[in-house]
């Protein structure tokens, strides 16, 4: 399995993930054993922390949120580097309606993580923002 992390780890490698589990609102894992972080965001921690601006739903809710996304599901990722032991990543799964959902955007747009700017330089993930951006957006 760390073989399995490291060989995905490098930044601009593609791979699929079935999504077996999700930790919290921007973590999941995939049942080949990475756990894959989501680019670009941050979500409420589990015991109800944020880091500096909090997200609008729970740490339960945008946990709740990411699996009605993803559990049981293959999502497409491109790797964008390490986080602890956990693979970085832009990720997207196909939608019921066939088109490809940004699983990053996707938890910014229903206010279950915030962009966290220091991994969003590119601001790809102001398009997701419903509303004016929080004063504070890392």
């Amino acid at each position: 399995m760390l073989l399995a992390l490291f060989a995905l780890a490098a930044a601009g490698q593609s791979f699929s993930c079935q999504v077996v589990a999700v930790h919290d609102g921007d973590t999941m894992r995939c049942a080949d054993g990475p756990r894959v972080r989501l680019q670009g965001i941050d979500a409420n921690e589990l015991d109800g922390s944020c880091h500096t601006v909090c997200a609008s739903l729970s740490a339960g809710l945008a946990r709740q949120s990411l699996e009605s996304l993803t559990l049981n599901r293959v999502a497409l990722c491109h790797s964008t580097g390490r986080s602890y032991d956990r693979v970085t990543a832009w990720c997207d799964v196909t939608n019921g309606a066939g088109a490809s959902d940004d699983l990053s955007c996707e938890q910014v747009a229903r206010k279950a993580a915030i962009i966290w700017r220091k991994f969003d330089p590119d601001h790809r993930l102001d398009r997701c923002q419903r509303g004016p951006i929080p004063h504070g957006s890392r």
